[in-house]
């Protein structure tokens, strides 16, 4: 299993240091177990597949099955992280890094809704991976079982788990952690587009802003929203010093509670015309040039909502409240459908009648 692949017998498998009790072997077909202090005070208990954290902050996870990263298919040619204050214009060549997508879902909704998204646009990620509280080994894609319940009132709780093992992990096998729920759809390409413009090794974390509760804002959890692999870092450490705890089932909220008091900087996703790219709601509603939206769209907005064509960027990366019928459609005309002597999205050139 990747927590385990790297070490050798008797080493922990969170600080790589010789345990207090207990032997940990990693040999094939061998158990794992033991116990150790890791650096900071925390104590780690591991049996086969199964890890969980003790001590201020208590967090766990099982593995149901091995993941095998997908070949990266960006280089990691990364410059110096720009200002995070102001959009900039679209970089000419988007060199992002390796990115991993994981996505909160459930034993409910695995087959109806996460499904699809293995059938569309989750493959374009180098990683993908499925966060669940069971596992399911017939499932298409790779599901992890992580220690906690089901119910909105566990989703802050399924976040922090999850970011310990993407921690754990993950760390050295991605520059970027996209969180999406299992009716968002991503325009994968687009976002490494808009991830070219910042460097993984400095804290920041995008999608969509909203503005209220917290000074520099936090992004809207269905929109989906992408931590660098410095932000990861510097969250899963907190956790384990208990400098941000779980308060309330708020998720999104939470995350950039804590991720502000850590100095990790909220980033402005828009893009150089001022037009959002992560959108927290299904497309025909933010198409439509009456203003049908919910109240809550427009009080939580950090930067002022539009209505209409200019609601969205050209180069828009997230859809929220997708159904499974309506990610076809996209992935159809963003990939396949081509007005004859227009621009082929997927073959980058002039198709001639």
């Amino acid at each position: 299993m990747d927590i385990f692949d790297k070490l050798g017998p008797g080493l922990c498998p969170r600080c790589s240091m010789a345990p207090s009790s207990g032997p940990f072997t990693v040999s094939p077909n061998q158990s794992i177990g033991g116990q150790c202090v890791c650096r900071g005070g925390v104590q780690l208990t591991v049996t086969l597949g199964h890890c969980s954290v003790s001590g201020r902050q208590r967090v766990a996870y099982q593995i149901s099955q091995e993941t095998v990263p997908l070949p990266s298919r960006t280089s990691s040619l990364l410059g110096e992280l720009p200002s995070v204050l102001s959009p900039l214009p679209p970089s000419p060549t988007p060199s992002s890094g390796r990115l991993l997508c994981w996505v909160l879902t459930s034993p409910q909704t695995l087959w109806t809704r996460a499904k699809h998204i293995v059938n569309t646009w989750g493959p374009r990620c180098d990683t993908l991976l499925f966060m669940s509280s069971k596992p399911d080994l017939l499932f298409p894609g790779t599901v992890l079982a992580l220690a906690t319940e089901e119910g909105r009132a566990n989703l802050y709780n399924k976040t922090m788990a999850t970011f310990n093992l993407l921690h754990d992990g993950y760390l050295d096998k991605a520059d970027w952690f996209l969180k999406a729920d299992d009716d968002t759809y991503v325009i994968v390409e687009n976002l490494r587009l808009l991830l070219s413009r910042f460097s993984p090794d400095k804290p920041v974390y995008l999608g969509r802003r909203f503005r209220r509760f917290v000074h520099q804002g936090y992004m809207s959890g269905g929109a989906g929203y992408v931590l660098s692999r410095e932000s990861v870092r510097r969250y899963v450490r907190a956790l384990h010093h208990g400098t941000c705890t779980h308060s309330t089932s708020a998720e999104d909220l939470l995350l950039g509670f804590c991720l502000q008091k850590l100095g990790v900087p909220a980033g402005d996703s828009r893009d150089h015309q001022h037009r959002e790219t992560f959108h927290p709601l299904w497309l025909g509603k933010l198409l439509c040039t009456e203003d049908i939206l919910p109240k809550w769209f427009h009080q939580y907005n950090y930067y002022p909502s539009k209505v209409g064509p200019d609601c969205c960027s050209n180069s828009s990366v997230s859809f929220h409240y997708v159904e499974p019928v309506r990610m076809y459609m996209l992935d159809y005309f963003l990939y396949h459908l081509s007005p004859v002597g227009g621009h082929n999205p997927k073959l980058g050139e002039t198709r001639e009648e």
